[in-house]
């Protein structure tokens, strides 16, 4: 498992800096579309895979941004957290260059269903998910953001919004392991492979003092899905015994076991790799609200 940092801190042009309560672990891990604006920048800035991960930009036309293009619009996804509506800035865009230009910001959890949050006026911008007045029954924990540049500026070798790094504020720890490294074939009983791999995530689980943690067994298509949701559940059921155990006395944690069966594949079940990639155990940690709360430096 990759080094993560949580609650660190990331200095801004100004020279200011930001709270990201998870650290590393909250920014953008790819992008899954990318539609170049017109006019365009040129190609040294039209690499959609510099908005990936950490915010690295030092200076001007360094080549550590994506720059959309008049009205280009880039589409990330988060792989290990998801992120919610917590109080205050949910989403942080590392917007950068000498030109501050303004964006459209969406947000959804499953890359279908899309909810507009608004225009962020660029430079290093926060935004909060509550702009969207979303219903209460209808929050979610989202993995997607789409950035639309809104033409404020279009001209030069970096055309419309650049983005050097997309940050979640309001971040979900979120961990995922392939079911044939935790249990045989239909079992749920869980191997030594799964002990050693529920041992580093006791590692990285431990630095959030109290979280609500939920378990979700997934399956691929074979047999029915009764079947299938009656197997995930016993494996997440697995997980979230053995979790509590190594836990016990490292924090305040609450527990959820849930089963999505064959109901949410992450590819088409077509083929026995990919079937391999949707038999799977995820396991979110919620943290609780303190966790997001800015710390207090000592002189």
């Amino acid at each position: 498992m990759n080094l993560i940092k949580f609650k660190k801190y990331y200095r801004l042009k100004d020279h200011s800096e930001v709270f990201i309560p998870l650290g590393n672990v909250s920014f953008a891990d790819t992008i899954i579309d990318f539609k170049e604006g017109n006019p365009k920048a040129i190609p040294e800035y039209s690499d959609p895979l510099a908005a990936v991960g950490e915010p690295d930009y030092e200076k001007y036309l360094d080549q550590s941004y994506v720059s959309l293009g008049c009205q280009g619009q880039v589409t990330a996804v988060f792989k290990d957290n998801g992120f919610i509506d917590i109080e205050g800035p949910d989403l942080y865009f590392f917007e950068i260059g000498p030109s501050i230009e303004s964006f459209k910001v969406e947000i959804s959890s499953d890359n279908e269903n899309w909810i507009n949050i608004g225009r962020v006026d660029g430079g290093n911008s926060a935004i909060d998910i509550s702009r969207a007045n979303i219903p209460k029954e209808e929050e979610a924990i989202y993995y997607y953001v789409r950035i639309t540049d809104l033409a404020s500026f279009c001209s030069g070798p970096t055309a419309g919004a650049d983005i050097d790094a997309i940050g979640t504020v309001g971040a979900v720890l979120r961990l995922n392991v392939e079911a044939n490294l935790l249990f045989d074939t239909d079992k749920y009983d869980l191997k030594q492979t799964a002990l050693e791999k529920l041992e580093e995530f006791k590692d990285v689980i431990v630095q959030i003092p109290k979280a609500e943690i939920i378990i979700s067994g997934h399956t691929d298509s074979d047999a029915d899905d009764t079947y299938n949701y009656t197997l995930g559940m016993n494996r997440a059921k697995a997980v979230e015994s053995y979790l509590h155990q190594i836990l016990e006395g490292k924090g305040e944690y609450t527990y959820k076991a849930e089963s999505y069966g064959e109901r949410e594949p992450l590819v088409e079940n077509d083929s026995e790799r990919n079937k391999q990639k949707n038999r799977r155990v995820e396991i979110l940690v919620l943290p609780d609200k303190e966790f997001y709360k800015i710390p207090v430096k000592s002189d």
